[in-house]
């Protein structure tokens, strides 16, 4: 175990001094055993941040909102950059590099990948623009709306392949217009936007898909976290932008509704993100290429998963909480509030189901097709507001429900309640994928969800791309797939034991020698 500090017990004549001694040494045994337990006990059972916390407590702390401040108007002056793979409707791997200055002109850079871990470049993208940010957005609370104007966008394929696809999306006029009536060679540049070369603007971006509409909806916000271990704070800055339309051809008219990814302010030498600074590193000929990881690696749905964040859905706000339980069963429950910080709460809507053997995907890179059932849901107010609302709706229908505070309603028989609830047995044909991040820990991300409010009622509407992740915090911990996450939280535990009992063996020792 690196990195303990292992105190020095004396070794006395006394009775009491090998007692004190041996015990202090015994406490210490235990914590170790308790440290490696994962490696010997594939089963092990236990929360990863230590007895008595787990996920209750993590969602606790993100109800309060400490340590978050929203910034309105955001102030975007720097460079922001992706914090992993991402992985976009299609599918699509991409990672990004957006720099804004004072005046909020912009220079956008976004890198796809042919594989999952974003390690085989195979085209970027340069875009150069000005944003024009407008008022508060009046549907998702914390945000704000703007526009753009783009003045040049350029594009660079990396192999062949892609050159040969890209040039085959385009239509004559574009190729055309940009001098390339025959295609176009694998790195060389070719402008598919140039305000400036004259009055004639042709715009080539739709034919490959590309939009970027994501700049019109706008949320910056700072954490501020205090780590006692280390004896230090850290204060870091995270952009989100506007999500991508599930569906490929609604692209180029979708207004986003809610946020994809966060990107991070990058700060020099800031050591604890090191594919921060492979991507800030990167540019338009030379990509970034992160680390290589397995291609695929198959879920274990076992233990409890957590939002990491305040999530935004829609108009709405939430926190996320899984269980996977034997003989494949599981919960969830979804706490919903008002405002982006989650303080406020309004309802919490519980589901209890089974789902299928983990499948892996054979149309998304890295992710496993999993297909949960619902078998029972019930809904508990908790604001005066969504009590008038659930007993407006439910006279005629919903099982005739009465609803009160804080009162916890089953309405997996409520028939035509559709307003409330969807009608059970409830069938969702879902994506997943675990990943261990060095600046979070052990993260399993869900599919995201039909960008027109939908379900993922058939095997059609499969996600393609990720939501937002949640944490592992409490349960059965897959060691195979971390590096190492759960021992650097134990270890602070084990420090702490061992100090403790240090400090009562002196205390102890020294009443001793006086009495």
């Amino acid at each position: 175990m690196e990195g303990v500090l292992i105190p020095h017990f004396p070794h006395g004549n006394s009775n009491m001094e090998r007692i004190l001694s041996a015990i202090c040494r015994l406490i210490l045994f235990s914590s170790l055993v308790w440290s490696h337990r994962d490696a010997v006990s594939p089963d092990m059972v236990g929360p990863i941040w230590g007895p008595g916390s787990g996920c209750r407590r993590h969602l606790a702390f993100l109800e309060g909102g400490t340590g978050i401040e929203i910034m309105t108007p955001p102030q975007l002056e720097g460079d922001w950059v992706s914090t992993r793979c991402e992985v976009r409707p299609g599918p699509e791997f991409i990672t990004r590099k957006y720099r804004f200055e004072s005046d909020l002109s912009f220079v956008l850079h976004q890198f796809y990948y042919s594989d999952n871990t974003c390690h085989t470049p195979s085209y970027s993208l340069r875009i150069r623009g000005k944003l024009i940010l407008g008022a508060a957005s009046l549907a998702v609370v914390g945000a704000t709306i703007a526009e753009y104007e783009l003045d040049r966008i350029s594009l660079v394929a990396f192999n062949s392949k892609t050159a040969d696809h890209l040039s085959n999306l385009l239509n004559d006029t574009c190729l055309n217009h940009i001098g390339a009536s025959t295609g176009f060679l694998p790195n060389e540049r070719v402008h598919l936007l140039n305000s400036g070369r004259d009055d004639n603007i042709v715009d080539c971006t739709p034919d490959i898909g590309l939009t970027l509409h994501e700049l019109q909806l706008i949320r910056q916000q700072s954490r501020f976290e205090t780590r006692p271990e280390k004896r230090e704070n850290i204060n870091w800055n995270e952009l989100f932008m506007g999500d991508i339309h599930s569906n490929w051809a609604s692209r180029q008219t979708y207004r986003p509704q809610f946020f994809q990814a966060p990107l991070r302010k990058y700060i020099e030498n800031y050591q604890e993100c090191e594919i921060c600074k492979i991507v800030h590193d990167g540019s338009e000929i030379e990509p970034p290429s992160l680390p290589k990881r397995p291609q695929y690696v198959p879920v274990p749905l076992r233990g409890e998963w957590a939002s990491i964040n305040c999530e935004s859905k829609q108009m709405y706000f939430l926190t996320r909480h899984l269980m996977f339980l034997n003989n494949s069963m599981w919960e969830g429950h979804y706490h919903f509030y008002k405002g982006p910080l989650c303080r406020t709460a309004v309802y919490t809507l519980s589901v209890k189901g089974t789902y299928s053997e983990p499948v892996a995907s054979k149309v998304v890179r890295g992710g496993t097709n999993v297909t949960f059932k619902t078998l029972a849901m019930t809904v508990m107010p908790q604001h005066k507001d969504i009590i008038r609302t659930l007993n407006a709706l439910s006279r005629g229908a919903c099982n005739q429900n009465i609803w009160k505070l804080g009162r916890t309603n089953d309405i997996t028989g409520a028939g035509n309640c559709a307003s409330i609830g969807p009608e059970m047995p409830l069938v969702e044909y879902d994506l997943l994928t675990i990943e261990d991040s060095p600046l979070s820990g052990l993260l399993m991300y869900t599919g995201q969800s039909p960008s027109d409010g939908g379900i993922k009622d058939s095997k059609w509407n499969r996600p393609t791309a990720y939501q937002e992740p949640m944490v592992h915090c409490e349960g059965y911990f897959p060691t195979h797939l971390a590096s190492g996450s759960r021992n650097s939280i134990t270890d602070h535990v084990i420090l702490y034991e061992t100090l403790l009992c240090y400090l009562t063996y002196q205390i102890i020792y020294y009443i001793a020698g006086i009495s």
